[in-house]
């Protein structure tokens, strides 16, 4: 009586839990990043890698702490594919200023995972299209530069 009564409050929660998770389907966003067709002096991202992964960060300097908005992929989990640009065509894309806005409203770190952020970058005749990460903007450390010594006590 007592495993029946373990068992049956197990599966209960694991079919909740079920019920949970399919609720929780994120949004879409879209971003068309073509760098190539940007001079490099108005480039507003800069690319760049960093151990295992990937960063894409927004100069912009409107979230916190002053910093850009980062975007970021694991490389070795990159999840990406290639579709063409008549599929890209159907897809709604959205502006800078769109995507600036959707991550500010992601700023509470529950909410990180609201969206599902995916980059398309053309590759020839073809579409890229990467999930990305959105960076947690995390607080500086304070550093003093310049610290009074008095004079030696004895």
């Amino acid at each position: 009586m007592k495993y029946s009564f373990i068992l049956g409050t197990m599966f209960l929660l694991l079919f909740n839990l079920q019920k949970v998770n399919a609720q929780a389907k994120r949004d879409t966003i879209y971003y068309l990043l073509d760098t190539a067709k940007v001079p490099i002096k108005d480039r507003m991202f800069r690319i760049e890698s960093e151990g295992p992964f990937m960063f894409y960060s927004l100069e912009c300097k409107c979230f916190p702490y002053g910093y850009g908005i980062g975007f970021y992929y694991q490389i070795a989990d990159k999840k990406e594919k290639r579709i063409s640009f008549q599929k890209f065509r159907q897809l709604k894309t959205v502006s800078v200023m769109q995507l600036i806005d959707l991550a500010l409203k992601c700023l509470p770190p529950e909410n990180r995972n609201k969206y599902q952020f995916i980059f398309a970058e053309p590759e020839g005749d073809k579409i890229r299209l990467t999930e990305m990460m959105l960076w947690i903007p995390l607080k500086p450390r304070k550093t003093i530069t310049v610290e009074t010594i008095g004079p030696i006590r004895n």
